[in-house]
Parts: structure tokens; sequence; C-alpha cells
């Protein structure tokens, strides 16, 4: 095996990062990246109708725009330290489309969770109980089917086997 000579070695520019180091500022970039997104949902959370909602929002319009304003400095800078690099961010890999029907697959996983033969691992379940549950269970998977079936209708999408799923739970009850 031929020893590794000066003509294997990568020749390294001056002034640039090891591939090591490139990875980690891509990393720390996206990574920071991800926690002004999250800032942008807690901005926005007041819009959400959500009943669950984790902020009380408690900034003025003006304050708002004056952190968007900061928020966006900080992303041209992140741009700007890739290019110092000449790296530049990776482009979008995931359709919104797919991330939304994936999304509510976990939703409707969710509900089956709720059942009772999976909720009695937290405890006993009174018998007076378990209907009034499997109802919810059931109202809510319809739900989500429907939900389901109308989002792959708008997006084109073949549809799912939710309504299979849904009667073969109808049929276990």
């Amino acid at each position: 095996m031929p020893e590794p000579g000066p003509e294997l070695v990568k020749a390294q520019e001056p002034g640039a990062l090891n591939d090591a180091q490139r990875r980690r500022l891509i990393v720390t970039c996206n990574y920071i990246d991800k926690l002004l997104c999250d800032i942008e949902h807690a901005l926005h959370s007041a819009a959400s109708p959500s009943p669950f909602s984790h902020f009380v929002v408690d900034i003025s319009p003006a304050q708002m725009r004056v952190i968007e304003n900061h928020i966006g400095h900080l992303r041209s800078q992140l741009l700007h330290a890739l290019n110092w690099q000449h790296m530049k961010p990776e482009p979008p890999r995931v359709s919104v489309s797919s991330f939304i029907v994936t999304t509510v697959a976990f939703v409707d996983n969710a509900i089956e969770e709720l059942r009772p033969v999976y909720m009695k691992g937290y405890g006993a379940i009174p018998e007076e109980t378990t209907a009034g549950l499997n109802q919810v269970v059931l109202e809510l998977h319809s739900l989500v089917g429907s939900v389901d079936q109308n989002i792959r209708e708008e997006l084109g999408m073949p549809q799912s086997s939710h309504e299979h799923k849904l009667r073969e739970r109808l049929r276990e009850e």
C-alpha cells in the first residue's frame, strides 16, 4: 500500500477552514436559523387559533417588526459567514405537501394511542369511561381521515388507506 505523499494531501487555501470545520460552520448556521424560526413562531403565535399555545404575546406590533428586522440581519450575517468560506446553505429537500400528509399521519397515530387498550398502561380505566374514550378516538380518527382526504384531493395526491384503517378500527371495537 503506497504511503500518502504530498501529492495525495489536499492543499488548503489560505484562510480556508478544513472539512470538519466547514461542516461545523454549516451545522451551526442551520441550528441558529432553527432557533430564529422558533422565535418567529413565538412572535406569530397570537395569530394561531390554537387552544394550546405556549406563548402570551406581550410585545407590540412595532416591537415585533424590530425583532423581525434583527432576525433578518442575523440571517444575512449567517449567509455572509458561509460565503466567506465559499459555502451556501443546502436547498430545501422536503416538499411541504409530503410534510403535511406525513404530519397528519402522525396526528392519526397519536389519536390511536388514546384508545383504552393503550391508556390502561397509565392506570385502570373505569368501565363507564371506556365507551366514551372509544367514541372520542373514533370521532378524532374520522375527522383526521376527512382532513387527510381533503388535503390529498387539494394537493392532487393519491388517497391513503385511512378509510380502510378506520373501518378496521370500528370492527375491533
